[in-house]
């Protein structure tokens, strides 16, 4: 079987939001051995197909949304495509998604200093990311964020224009 692609979320299969085991979708009823718990919805909903989020039925049925919240882009095709029908990832608060080239763009995973050193792009996205409002300083990123710890870094990649970004989040 083909696995589902996200425009937005391509590594989906290696992301922790993505719960290995088997269930029943409570959107089609197919038992399934991949599905995602974390939807947006007053309904009590915690095994959703791939599928199911893929072309929307999900979001649909439920009410629900699968990002709680980002950055703003003109299309509202765009707009659907992200909240309802993406799956979103997991942040020690509820996720931030990142836009650019106005599109949203793609969740890459979660890094802290060592991995963004190690790709060779840690300068230009903290350099990026401290310039935010709501940021923390540079100096507090550079000494606490871990890619699993309490405090972590979630990498993103424009669609369009390559450039990485970065958001942080702590407990």
């Amino acid at each position: 079987m083909e696995k589902i692609k996200f425009k937005y979320h391509p590594n989906i299969y290696e992301d922790d939001i993505l719960v290995h085991e088997n269930g029943v979708c409570q959107c089609c009823g197919k038992k399934v051995s991949e599905y995602i718990e974390h939807i947006y919805s007053s309904e009590d909903v915690n095994c959703i197909c791939l599928q199911c989020v893929s072309d929307g039925t999900a979001a649909v049925k439920f009410d629900a949304e699968f990002v709680s919240c980002a950055e703003t882009v003109s299309d509202l095709e765009k707009n659907d495509e992200l909240f309802h029908r993406t799956p979103g990832y997991l942040g020690w608060q509820d996720e931030y998604w990142l836009a650019c080239c106005d599109d949203y763009c793609q969740y890459l995973g979660r890094v802290g200093i060592d991995e963004l050193k190690d790709m060779g792009i840690k300068d230009e996205v903290l350099e990026e990311y401290v310039q935010r409002e709501d940021a923390y300083s540079h100096e507090v990123v550079e000494e606490y964020m871990y890619k699993d710890g309490d405090m972590s870094g979630y990498l993103f990649k424009c669609i369009h224009c390559g450039k990485y970004h970065l958001w942080v989040d702590a407990n």
